[in-house]
């Protein structure tokens, strides 16, 4: 019951169309309710005089009034009620994705991205069938149970008092089931995230599983994991299936003690044959919702467990937000780091420790290192992909946590490592956060990232549709895309995180030599491998073990003949190699 309070909020947005349709719902009850009362008036009629065609006409026809309006009645609920089920998935849906949207990374370095699909698609839609069929038919079994027993009451205290009594026994049942329900549901989410991550890797790394001839392997996995999910459900039907049992046995019990009972009494006189048979009726009537009682059993079972697992994302408060009174980036885009420390997965082993530097406006900044050095968490901080564990990193003077998030990050042009495309057209993934693709900017980016020289190779040019993460192209050619989209922002500052490994040597240099006046006009941050990337950077610094061991420029450090230098004739002696071959 805790997680239910989730849906409060949505609930209550909506509350006059679901009041409505529980109005609604309450006048299809008593229009139902009608139907044993015709019933018994006919069947007393025909026991005590001859039979009257006209009166048997009038009685069938309003018994199919009746059903008329209260199909009509139920019909119209339904409508109310579903559509409103539909509205809330649908808002819960779009805070979900707005939520998920706002956390930091590594939230998902710790959930599965199948997780996440299975919590977006089959647990909203459990909830949603819990809040629509489910309290639909709750609406009309409660009001329908509520009236039947008042007019039993009224045709017979003694036999309503037998089935007001036994009918319990149901509940019991299904409170029995229910509990052992929920957590097996719970279990079939969860396996179902599993399953579902185990596709989205197989279909995201096809070339890898290809390329290793993983195949077979890869579907054992999956048939094992498959296979877990299929028991796991099938215990879930098991226990589903058992209410369907009971309820079965609960009602055959009933309606034969009032058989029992009833017939004494009419043999006795103290009750009609109408009565009886409307009794019966009524009897009849609490079938169903003792039906969609243990219906909704099943229904809110499933959505407590989804609701459980919703609410495990919905709880959760993003670890870096813009401040309550957030300030605009006021200068050109000079970056200064203060005394900054950073903590593995804020353990207490430092991945960064006490570094300071400054990166004047307009001017390159270059920084090298041997992999797990921290570069890129290092330029993670600017963005606020993280926030430092101690120090400052400030942009114009400013703390970047004092700036507001999305002016901060729509001033920054970032490349990663490794390149992220969408399924869409390349125009449109060149100009993914731009409001305006600009066909003058355009061309001028397409040509600086060098990406003109494959555009002839894409069958509809700069419209061609990229595959699914840029499966179609290149590891280079999606490396040219990411930084012509980097340059289609026109960013006060520009982030090169090791952008043109994939991409060869003499393509690199013709890109180098167009970005430069590119980087002319803001301050730029260079992380690469090759000398030759960073040599022509203002400054240069060499990160070793979280410290900044050298800095200067590339004459000055070779002059030093300290890491940098040695990194430099290893790289030398590389190209002489492979030239030599």
């Amino acid at each position: 019951m805790y997680h239910l309070r989730l849906l409060f909020p949505y609930i209550y947005r909506y509350r006059y169309r679901l009041i409505a349709g529980l109005v609604v719902a309450a006048l299809g009850a008593a229009v139902s309710s009608f139907s044993p009362l015709v019933l018994r008036l006919a069947i007393d009629s025909l026991a005590n005089r001859a039979i009257d065609p006209h009166q048997l006409l009038w009685f069938g026809g309003a018994l199919i009034g009746l059903a008329i309006i209260d199909g009509a009645m139920k019909f119209v609920q339904r409508m109310l009620i579903a559509v409103t089920s539909y509205r809330i998935e649908n808002d819960l849906r779009a805070d979900l994705f707005d939520r998920l949207l706002s956390f930091d990374q590594m939230f998902y370095k710790q959930h599965y991205t199948g997780d996440l699909m299975a919590r977006l698609t089959n647990d909203l839609s459990a909830v949603r069938q819990f809040l629509g069929p489910g309290l639909n038919g709750a609406a009309t079994a409660v009001l329908t149970f509520l009236a039947a027993t008042v007019l039993m009451m009224l045709v017979d205290p003694v036999l309503a008092l037998i089935v007001v009594l036994l009918l319990p026994m149901a509940t019991i049942v299904f409170v029995a089931i229910g509990g052992r329900m929920r957590q097996a549901f719970h279990r079939v989410q969860d396996q179902f995230g599993i399953l579902s991550t185990r596709a989205q890797e197989n279909f995201a790394g096809i070339r890898t599983v290809k390329a290793f001839a993983q195949e077979e392997a890869e579907i054992a996995v999956f048939a094992a994991d498959n296979e877990r999910y299929r028991k796991l459900n099938l215990h879930y039907v098991l226990l589903s299936g058992a209410l369907w049992p009971a309820m079965t046995f609960c009602l055959g019990f009933i309606a034969a003690l009032i058989l029992l009972v009833g017939g004494q009494r009419v043999a006795a006189g103290t009750l009609t044959i109408g009565e009886l048979v409307q009794f019966n009726a009524y009897l009849a009537l609490l079938a169903f919702p003792m039906i969609i009682l243990g219906w909704m059993v099943n229904l809110f079972q499933q959505a407590t467990a989804s609701l459980e697992r919703l609410n495990d994302i919905l709880r959760l408060q993003p670890a870096i937000i813009s401040p309550s009174t957030p300030r605009l980036p006021p200068g050109r885009g000079s970056i200064e780091f203060r005394k900054v420390g950073v903590r593995t997965n804020h353990s207490d082993q430092w991945l960064l420790r006490n570094l300071s530097f400054q990166v004047p406006a307009g001017k390159v900044l270059a920084i090298v290192g041997a992999t797990g050095a921290g570069k890129t968490t290092l330029v993670n901080l600017l963005g606020r992909v993280r926030d430092p564990d101690e120090g400052q990193v400030l942009v114009d003077g400013i703390d970047v946590r004092e700036l507001d998030l999305a002016a901060l990050r729509r001033m920054i042009g970032y490349v990663p490592q490794e390149s992220f495309l969408f399924s869409m057209p390349l125009r449109e993934n060149i100009g993914f956060g731009v409001e305006t693709i600009d066909p003058v900017r355009l061309e001028r980016v397409i040509e600086v990232s060098r990406l003109s020289n494959d555009l002839d190779q894409f069958p509809g040019g700069i419209e061609t549709m990229v595959g699914e993460r840029g499966v179609t192209l290149s590891g280079g050619q999606k490396q040219r895309v990411a930084i012509a989209r980097a340059l289609m922002r026109d960013p006060r500052i520009l982030i090169l995180d090791d952008a043109l490994s994939s991409v060869d040597t003499h393509t690199a240099a013709q890109i180098l030599a167009g970005l430069r006046a590119e980087m002319n006009e803001r301050t730029t941050i260079i992380i690469a491998q090759r000398i030759a990337t960073v040599r022509d950077a203002d400054q240069i610094i060499v990160l070793e073990d979280g410290q900044i061991v050298e800095r200067g420029s590339h004459q000055e450090l070779l002059a030093r003949n300290g890491r940098y230098a040695a990194m430099y004739r290893r790289e030398l002696l590389a190209a002489e190699l492979e030239r030599e071959e």
